[in-house]
């Protein structure tokens, strides 16, 4: 199953999304992430430099957490600005099927590696926060994945409260992903923020949310 999470809008927790959804399929699952962000921000999460050799796609992994990453890369540029979807698309079906589940972290954009991830995929998330230009974003993701006869699950990040989205391809769950420090922490010591957590706190409440996530997007 591939599962891509997607939002042209940035700031929106993407990766951080990516990241700890990957992070908690993998307890049970054989799983991987691909960064697809030239930015290599999922990359980053995992304690992984961005590579700044040229790969082709899927070119090189490296297990850690038991997830099997593939880390971003300079040759992620020539693809986005390749154009070409369909090759991409196949590629990435192709890497899937060596994993019960693969996790796609996307580009803040709907270029050619975002729309290759969405065509790609089983299933979409999208994470959103409680802002104007957040949910005007969404809309605009809504119409594209409309076009592609496409849906996407909306989880919310940094909010106590789940926001309401009913759109006709982007409908909201209820799972409120709040603030943390533990985000930042995680993300300076490179590694995913549940896991963290775990070490951190006794009651792990942000990885009893990413679990329910997970169990909601694979259903």
């Amino acid at each position: 199953m591939i599962i891509t999470v997607i939002n042209q809008k940035g700031g929106v927790g993407k990766t951080t999304t990516s990241v700890n959804l990957a992070y908690s399929l993998a307890k049970t699952k054989n799983t991987a992430l691909i960064d697809l962000d030239p930015e290599g921000g999922a990359t980053v999460s995992f304690g992984i430099k961005r590579e700044k050799k040229d790969y082709p796609l899927g070119g090189k992994s490296v297990n850690i957490f038991n997830v099997e990453m593939f880390p971003a890369h300079i040759g992620l540029l020539k693809v986005e600005l390749n154009g070409d979807i369909e090759s991409t698309v196949s590629t990435l079906r192709k890497i899937a099927e060596s994993f019960d589940y693969l996790v796609i972290d996307t580009p803040p954009n709907l270029g050619t590696l975002s729309v290759s991830a969405m065509m790609a995929a089983d299933k979409i998330v999208t994470p959103i926060t409680p802002q104007p230009l957040v949910l005007e974003a969404a809309k605009n993701l809504d119409s594209r994945l409309v076009s592609l006869n496409k849906k996407a699950f909306a989880v919310t990040n940094m909010s106590k409260k789940a926001v309401n989205v009913d759109y006709s391809a982007v409908k909201s769950i209820d799972i409120a992903i709040p603030q943390s420090k533990l985000f930042s922490e995680a993300t300076r010591l490179g590694v995913p923020a549940v896991r963290y957590e775990e070490f951190r706190v006794k009651k792990t409440k942000l990885g009893s949310l990413y679990e329910k996530l997970a169990k909601m997007v694979i259903e």
